[in-house]
């Protein structure tokens, strides 16, 4: 792992730990202590919002990477530009920025600088939207939760998998 994912990765862990009393141990479960904690962090100020996303997004993206394979495309020295690539070998199934999820769910909405918006392979975006326009909808609250995006990237990986497949 990145030194500099890592230490962002320990920040997360130290900021649930201070807060709660509990310890994140990388698992998909704990991602639901994390929730919590930007539950309550709401309002907070664009410095400290600076300070939370990138290490909650570092945390978030690692326990992508742990489910699903692929890496850190991370040589930028801003944060909020670091994306996870998952996809089978040199290929890019699925892309997105960790920490543009982690911005926007801490403040339960999109955040002017921060892109927190899945792409993939320009000929199976038409498909991808098509099939993610039939989705139920969700409150707010889980949408905009790390929980919840997890659960969207699952979704969105079986899709593209079978989209890819077929063609």
């Amino acid at each position: 792992m990145n030194p500099r994912i890592a230490e962002f990765v320990a920040a997360a862990g130290d900021y649930v730990h201070r807060a709660t009393g509990l310890e994140l141990d990388g698992s998909v479960e704990s991602l639901a202590y994390v929730d919590h904690y930007m539950a309550q962090a709401a309002d907070m100020s664009d410095p400290l919002l600076e300070l939370l996303a990138p290490a909650f997004g570092a945390y978030f993206g690692e326990i992508v990477l742990s489910r699903f394979g692929g890496g850190w495309q991370a040589d930028s020295s801003s944060p909020q530009e670091w994306r996870i690539a998952i996809g089978p070998g040199e290929s890019e199934l699925l892309t997105f920025s960790p920490v543009a999820m982690a911005a926007t769910a801490l403040r339960r909405g999109e955040v002017e600088g921060y892109d927190a918006y899945l792409t993939t392979e320009a000929r199976l975006e038409p498909a991808l939207e098509e099939a993610l326009e039939r989705l139920q909808p969700v409150d707010e609250r889980y949408y905009y939760s790390l929980t919840g995006r997890l659960e969207l990237i699952e979704h969105v990986v079986d899709l593209l998998v079978g989209l890819q497949q077929r063609q």
